[in-house]
C-alpha cells in the first residue's frame, strides 16, 4: 500500500523585472500591481492557502525590499512566509528556483507570481498520482479559450507524458498554466544545465526531465486561469475577478452564484473592440427636428413612389412571417446587369455588405486599403475585428494617389475598397486605375452607391474579367430607401457563396424586398426622380460657386464637396452658422479631409436655393436667430 505524500510547500518565483506590464520603472514592482484591488502577488498566496499550503518560498530579486514589507504586514495571509534572494534575477527563470533550492528538498507546489488561477488548479496537481521522482505541470487542453496564445508556452506530450514544452512550438497538445508540483529531481537538472550553459529556463528543466519520461501533465480541465504579464491581460484578469470572484467561481459547494458586475464584461471583449467609439447617431436628433432641413447624410429629398408604398403595404401582410433570402429580387437585379442570380448577394444596406466583407477577409493584424477621405464606415468596420486601416491620402486634385495606393500594399494586406463616384469627393475613379488596382487580385470592393446620379456606366462588367471584383450597390440614394435598409452585391459566384457564409439569415424585411422590387419596376418615376435630382445639382453647384470665396467641385453624387477656405472661416464655423438658419450640412474636419471642406446633400430645388442663402448670409456674417449646436453637429460620422 503506497504511502500518502502530503505536500504543504510552495515556491513563487518573483524575482523579475516585469517589463512587459510596463512596470520597469513604475511606481510598484510586478508582484505588487494591484488586480481588482489586492496586489497580484497576495492574490497568489491566499490561492495556495485556501488550497491547503501551509508555508510559501517567495523568491524575491528586483525591489525585493519592497515585496518583503508588503507582505510581511498583510492581515489575510496566514500561511507562513519565508524569503530567497536572487542576485541573478535578469536570467532565466530556471535561475530564481535555483535560488531556492534549499527549500526544495522534498515536495513542493511551484508557481509564478504573475499567474492567477483557482485554488482548484493546486488541488488537482495535489490530488494527482504520481511515481516516485516525477513532477508534474497543470496543462489546459482547451486552448481555444487561452487568453494570449502567442505568448503562451505550449506543450506536447504523449500519455500524459510530457515531450516537450517552450513557446514557438507549432504543434502543441495543450497550454502551461504556470504551476507545478516539483521535486529534488528539477533541482538536480537545473543545476547540470546552469552550470553547463551559465543559464537555464525552467522549461529547460522539464524537457531534461521530460526525456527520461519524468514529467507528465496534469489536465486542469475547466479551472480558470490567466497569466498577467501584459496590460491587456491585467484587464482581464480584472474583469474575471469581478465576474467570477476572489476564488474564480470555484468554490466548491459554495451554491451561491457570484454577483455579476455588468461594467466587467466589457474587459471580456477583444482589445480592439473595446478601442472601438460607436457610430455617433447623436446629429439625427437634430435633423429629426421639424424645422430642420436635412442636408446632411446624402439622403433623397423624394419619398417613396405610390407604386414602392402599394408594395410595401402588401407585404406587411405577411409580417408573421420570416422573409426568404429575396431570389426573385436576386434575379432582377442580376438580368439588370447580364448576371446570374447566383453573382446576387443582398444586404441590410450596403453597410451590412461592407461589414460580411471585412469579417470574411480581415482578422486582428490585418490590412484594409483604403484611399481618403471616403466612406466612414470602412474604417469603422475594419477597426472592430482589430483590422488595420491603411490611410492613403488623395492628391490635391482629389484624385486617388493609385501609385500610393499600390506602394501601400503589403503581405498584410486582405481587402482594398474604392468608392466611385466617391463620398465626399464625388468623382469617379478611372478605368485604367481601377485595372491597375484589380491585377493585384486582392479582393476589391468597388463601391457604386452613387452610380445611378453620374453620367457613365457601371464598372459592374469588370467582374468578368477580375474575379477579385466585388461591386457594391445601395437602393438608399437614387432610389431614396435608406429608411428601409437594402444594398446589395456583384461578384463571383465562388465568392458570392463566400461572403454567404458570414452573412447572418432573413437580414432583410419582406416589406424592404417588396419595395426593393417596386422600385426598380417603376423605371418612368425612377428616371424622372434622377433627371430631376442631376439638374438640382447642377443649379446647387452653380448658386454655391457666385459666392464669393466658395468653391464648389464637380460631383456624380447626390451631394456636394465645398471648399470654404476662402471665406477664411472653418468648415464647424460654416456649418454652425447655416445651422442656427434651419439647414444642417456636414462638416468634413474629422474625416481625413481638410478642414475647410463641407458636403452639401443635393435637396429639392427650393431647399438647394434655401441652402445658398444660407451660405451667403453665413459667408457675409448677417445675423441670424442664435441657437445651441452641439459639438456632435460638426464632428459626427459621415454616411
Amino acid at each position: 500500500m503506497k504511502a500518502e505524500r502530503r505536500v504543504t510547500r510552495a515556491v513563487v518565483l518573483a524575482a523579475g523585472t516585469g517589463s512587459r506590464l510596463g512596470n520597469g520603472a513604475a511606481p510598484t514592482p510586478k508582484p505588487l500591481r494591484p488586480v481588482f484591488g489586492v496586489p497580484l502577488l497576495v492574490r497568489v498566496l491566499r490561492t495556495l492557502q485556501e488550497a491547503g499550503i501551509q508555508q510559501a518560498v517567495v523568491v524575491v530579486g528586483h525591489r525585493g525590499d519592497e515585496i518583503r514589507r508588503v507582505l510581511t504586514s498583510e492581515p489575510s495571509l496566514g500561511l507562513e512566509i519565508a524569503f530567497v534572494d536572487n542576485d541573478r534575477y535578469l536570467d532565466k527563470n530556471g535561475v530564481s528556483l535555483l535560488a531556492a533550492a534549499q527549500w526544495v528538498d522534498r515536495e513542493c507546489i511551484l508557481t509564478m507570481a504573475d499567474h492567477l488561477y483557482s485554488p482548484e488548479l493546486v488541488r488537482r496537481l495535489l490530488s494527482a498520482d504520481l511515481t516516485a521522482g516525477t513532477c508534474a505541470l497543470g496543462v489546459d487542453f482547451d486552448i481555444e479559450r487561452c487568453f494570449d496564445i502567442d505568448d503562451a508556452t505550449k506543450v506536447r506530450l504523449s500519455q500524459g507524458r510530457i515531450t516537450d514544452i517552450e513557446k514557438e512550438l507549432s504543434e502543441y497538445d495543450a497550454i502551461d498554466t504556470g504551476v507545478f508540483r516539483i521535486g529534488p529531481e528539477l533541482i538536480r537538472e537545473l543545476a547540470v544545465l546552469d552550470a553547463r550553459d551559465g543559464d537555464c529556463s525552467l522549461s529547460d528543466g522539464v524537457r531534461a526531465l521530460a526525456a527520461r519520461g519524468k514529467f507528465v501533465g496534469v489536465d486542469v480541465g475547466d479551472v480558470r486561469w490567466i497569466d498577467v504579464d501584459t496590460p491587456a491581460a491585467l484587464e482581464r484578469a480584472e474583469a474575471m475577478l469581478r465576474v467570477f470572484g476572489d476564488a474564480l467561481g470555484d468554490e466548491p459547494g459554495a451554491g451561491v452564484p457570484q454577483v455579476v458586475d455588468p461594467e466587467a464584461m466589457e474587459m471580456f471583449a477583444p482589445s480592439w473592440v473595446r478601442a472601438v467609439k460607436p457610430y455617433n447617431e447623436d446629429h439625427f436628433a437634430i435633423a429629426d427636428r421639424g424645422d430642420v432641413v436635412r442636408m446632411m447624410s446624402n439622403e433623397s429629398p423624394f419619398a417613396p413612389s405610390e407604386r414602392v408604398l402599394a408594395a410595401i403595404l402588401d407585404a406587411a401582410r405577411n409580417g408573421h412571417l420570416y422573409p426568404s433570402g429575396g431570389p426573385a429580387l436576386r434575379k432582377k437585379l442580376a438580368d439588370r446587369e447580364g448576371f446570374s442570380d447566383e453573382n446576387v448577394i443582398l444586404g441590410a444596406g450596403s453597410t451590412e455588405l461592407i461589414d460580411v466583407v471585412i469579417r470574411t477577409f480581415v482578422g486582428a493584424g490585418e490590412e484594409v486599403l483604403l484611399s481618403v477621405p471616403t466612406f466612414s464606415m470602412y474604417e469603422a468596420r475594419t477597426r472592430t475585428v482589430g483590422g488595420i486601416p491603411v490611410l492613403v491620402p488623395m492628391t490635391e486634385d482629389h484624385d486617388h494617389d493609385m501609385l500610393g495606393l499600390l506602394r501601400a500594399v503589403t503581405e498584410r494586406t486582405k481587402v482594398i475598397f474604392l468608392c466611385t463616384p466617391n463620398n465626399p469627393t464625388g468623382n469617379r475613379v478611372p478605368e485604367a486605375d481601377l485595372r491597375r488596382i484589380l491585377r493585384l487580385g486582392l479582393p476589391t470592393v468597388i463601391d457604386e452607391a452613387y452610380f445611378e446620379l453620374g453620367s457613365s456606366e457601371s464598372y459592374a462588367y469588370l467582374l468578368k474579367e477580375f474575379p477579385n471584383a466585388i461591386v457594391l450597390r445601395t437602393f438608399s440614394k437614387a432610389f431614396g430607401l435608406a429608411g428601409l435598409r437594402l444594398g446589395y452585391a456583384f461578384a463571383h459566384a465562388a465568392l458570392i457563396r463566400l461572403l454567404s457564409r458570414v452573412k447572418v439569415p432573413w437580414n432583410v424585411p419582406a416589406i424592404t424586398l417588396a419595395a426593393a422590387s417596386a422600385a426598380l419596376d417603376d423605371v418612368a418615376e425612377q428616371e424622372s426622380r434622377l433627371s430631376e435630382l442631376r439638374t438640382a445639382r447642377a443649379e446647387l453647384a452653380i448658386g454655391l460657386s457666385r459666392i464669393p470665396g466658395v468653391v464648389a467641385l464637380p460631383s456624380d453624387g447626390n451631394f456636394i464637396l465645398v471648399d470654404v477656405s476662402g471665406t477664411r472661416m472653418s468648415a464647424d464655423d460654416i456649418v454652425r452658422l447655416i445651422l442656427a438658419q434651419g439647414i444642417l450640412i456636414r462638416s468634413l474636419a474629422s474625416h481625413h479631409a481638410n478642414k475647410t471642406y463641407v458636403r452639401v446633400t443635393v435637396g429639392t430645388r427650393e431647399q438647394n436655393r434655401r441652402c445658398v442663402a444660407a451660405f451667403e448670409r453665413a459667408v457675409s456674417r448677417v445675423p441670424a436667430r442664435e441657437v445651441g449646436v452641439p459639438a456632435y453637429a460638426m464632428g459626427s460620422d459621415a454616411e
